[in-house]
């Protein structure tokens, strides 16, 4: 079973919290569509083994937001998530941590995507940067490789 469709779950979470504050929802839900996303990948290497990053991986998301799947990739495992960020986190971004099997322990793969409208909020690269940040402070093994261009 695949992680569920980026874009998806950004349209369908922006709706339901148009709807919670009242708005219609499939309105938000169209406008959502048609946005731009504005992505940021990073790549961690670590020294903890592969298990030990994917657990690694899911404690750091769910302090950050709400994790909605974990699958099998090959060498390792992937999770997808939604966090808020901005101001009081109602700009909703999806996170995928991707972790793998590497020399000497594992590489982890953080992306955070999320809709851009007029105002440049920069939420994907927000959401990236927390992840990340929290990462390193709980792995001291751990280590930025780069930032891959999407």
């Amino acid at each position: 079973m695949p992680l569920p469709d980026e874009d998806m779950t950004l349209t369908e979470h922006m709706g339901a919290v148009a709807e919670a504050a009242g708005a219609r929802g499939a309105g938000a839900r169209f406008v959502a569509r048609r946005l731009k996303k504005d992505v940021l990948v990073v790549r961690l290497g670590t020294q903890l083994p592969p298990d030990a990053a994917s657990a690694l991986a899911q404690r750091v998301l769910a302090s950050c937001g709400r994790l909605l799947a974990t699958i099998a990739v090959p060498g390792g495992q992937a999770l997808r998530g939604v966090m808020g960020t901005g101001l009081g986190g109602l700009n909703l971004a999806v996170v995928t941590l991707t972790v793998t099997a590497a020399d000497g322990g594992a590489t982890v793969l953080v992306r955070g995507a999320a809709k851009e409208g007029l105002i440049k909020q920069r939420g994907g690269r927000r959401a990236a940067e927390e992840i990340v940040s929290r990462w390193l402070a709980e792995d001291p093994t751990a280590w930025p490789e780069t930032t891959v261009p999407d």
